[in-house]
């Protein structure tokens, strides 16, 4: 297997062949180029999990690179952080799209249903309602002439309440309750009762109570929605465990919806999965595999081989088994030992020994200099939340970093793997399109970028910094508003467009590529935009494009 020894001489001529069609830059000169006309261009309706860049935007990123334009309501729709999303504008604004040319629907249950994922953990909206609103996305469907496909999204509540100021008192102790109750209750250590009687003390029993009320409705309203899956035009539906651990109430639920999977005989019509904010990502990508008939091999590579067998922060299952999941639901497939693969997902585990991620780090620059096709998931996070330094540092030697099929490291295991493995696949995927083929190199590499600036600049320096800045203001970090947020938002806009610039400077500009047989040189970034999506520093809105030009053929 490449990664301990050399391409068997079969391999090697076939990945020297990809190199050539890449042409050292991940450029595929055999599409014909068109006029991109934006009525042609294959679409998806998207209802995403909430307003966050995470739920929406890199997914429409992602799918432009394969020519696919992802529609979502106006952003004012989406609610922001815990103001409710208008569902019922929603619903009108779907209910007036032209299909024309629209291949899938993909719907988040929790927007449909609660107002988003926010939302989903809160008990305002009663089940009634909730289930109202998952028949009349049903309903809308079934009425529809067209063949496009219809995914749909769905969370396991996570195990801690949303951080929030009203929360902030009450809510890591509710959480380590509801952890060790259900290990009690699974296990009956009576060791295990001391502590819950001294938890429970420390938590009003009123939020204990709504806590477990929310729960329970999430759990009957998705038993329901799957009802719905079996009888309805569903293709496809997931079932997304958000933030957990090892133990937990969703533990025993995700118990019995695997169980009600099977007793309705769903198959793989129904797929559980780690994680929420990602599953926009996996849908677009299996929707494109699905419309395009193409199915990517893939070969994994860990940097350490004990930590694919580790749960990550925040995920109750070995990240093995949560990669593979997430995989097979991107539409893609993994290759045994020994088996032709299109491209290579380099996983960072947690905690990685020194030894093995040298040798890890040496195969993976090998590969990438050689022009083999490589993305990278970096899910060795750090004390503070970022990207793993060395890996980094290795990544932008060489300025490697825009060579790269795909790069991802944010928030969780989950969360970074189900935007790495989509932006591969689908960039892949958009070889077989007749589509604008410069359109879709520019698209890959600006996404490279996004992820660069965010998932690393922003939370190594930008986002440390604006907590600082918070805290000479206020005593907690959930919630900015007012003055203090303004202060923030521009701090976060000045400090990170220098980081940006910098980023783009050290690693894409200047450098070329080939798209239709035609070389072309990244210029320039223009249109760059940076603030806070929502009243926190938490998460950051980044948007930008890339200015190209001919080579042979500047003005």
């Amino acid at each position: 297997m490449f990664g301990t020894a050399l391409l068997e001489p079969r391999k090697l001529t076939r990945f020297v062949m990809f190199k050539l069609l890449l042409a050292g830059a991940l450029c595929f000169a055999t599409i014909t180029p068109q006029e991109p006309v934006a009525k042609a261009n294959p679409r998806i309706l998207m209802i995403p999990l909430d307003g966050r860049p995470a739920a929406g935007q890199f997914a429409k990123m992602i799918a432009a690179m394969a020519g696919y334009e992802v529609i979502l309501p106006p952003q004012d729709l989406l609610g922001r952080f815990t103001e409710d999303a208008n569902v019922d504008k929603i619903f009108e604004w779907l209910e007036a799209q032209d299909l024309t040319n629209v291949k899938a629907l993909i719907a988040s249950a929790d927007m449909v249903a609660y107002g988003g994922l926010i939302q989903s953990r809160v008990a305002n909206i009663d089940s009634t309602l909730a289930i109202q609103r998952l028949r009349r996305l049903i309903t809308y469907r079934a009425k529809q002439e067209s063949n496009l496909k219809f995914y749909v999204y769905a969370s396991n509540m996570r195990l801690t309440p949303t951080a929030t100021v009203k929360a902030a008192p009450y809510r890591m102790n509710l959480a380590k309750y509801e952890e060790i109750k259900d290990k009690f209750e699974r296990t009956g250590d009576k060791k295990l009762l001391s502590k819950l009687k001294n938890l429970k003390a420390m938590v009003p029993l009123e939020e204990i109570q709504r806590y477990e009320n929310t729960r329970n409705r999430n759990f009957e309203v998705v038993r329901t929605l799957m009802r719905m899956a079996k009888s309805g035009p569903v293709d496809y539906l997931i079932i997304g465990q958000d933030d957990a651990k090892p133990d937990g109430p969703q533990i025993q639920e995700n118990t019995k919806l695997r169980e009600f999977a099977s007793y309705l005989e769903l198959g793989d019509k129904a797929y559980f999965c780690e994680g929420i904010d990602q599953h926009g990502n996996i849908l677009v990508s299996r929707a494109i595999l699905s419309d395009l008939n193409y199915q990517p091999r893939v070969r994994i590579v860990y940097s350490d081989g004990d930590g694919k067998k580790a749960f990550a922060l925040y995920e109750s299952k070995p990240i093995e088994e949560s990669l593979a999941d997430q995989l097979y639901a991107s539409g893609a497939r993994q290759v045994k030992p020994g088996e032709e693969f299109d491209y290579t997902l380099y996983v960072n585990t947690p905690g990685r020994r020194r030894s093995t991620f040298q040798s890890f780090m040496r195969n993976l620059k090998d590969e990438i200099d050689q022009g083999f096709p490589v993305a990278v998931a970096d899910i060795n996070f750090g004390v503070d939340g970022t990207s793993d330094e060395e890996l980094i540092a290795g990544l932008s030697e060489e300025r490697r970093v825009h060579r790269l099929l795909a790069f991802a490291g944010w928030n969780t295991a989950g969360n970074t793997i189900g935007t790495a493995i989509p932006a591969a696949n689908v960039f892949l995927s958009g070889r077989a399109l007749e589509t604008d083929a410069l359109t879709r190199e520019v698209a890959q590499r600006e996404f490279l970028l996004h992820r660069m600036i965010d998932d690393y600049a922003y939370h190594k320096y930008t986002r440390p910094a604006a907590y600082r800045m918070i805290d000479q203001y206020q005593s907690q970090r959930d919630e900015v508003y007012g003055d203090t947020f303004t202060r923030i938002n521009q701090f976060v806009q000045d400090d990170l467009t220098k980081h940006a610039k910098n980023l783009f400077e050290l690693q894409f500009e200047g450098k070329s590529f080939f798209a239709s047989n035609k070389e072309y040189r990244i210029v320039g970034m223009e249109q760059l935009s940076v603030s806070l999506p929502w009243p926190r520093a938490y998460e950051v809105a980044i948007d930008f494009k890339f200015r190209v030009e001919q080579v042979g053929n500047q003005r």
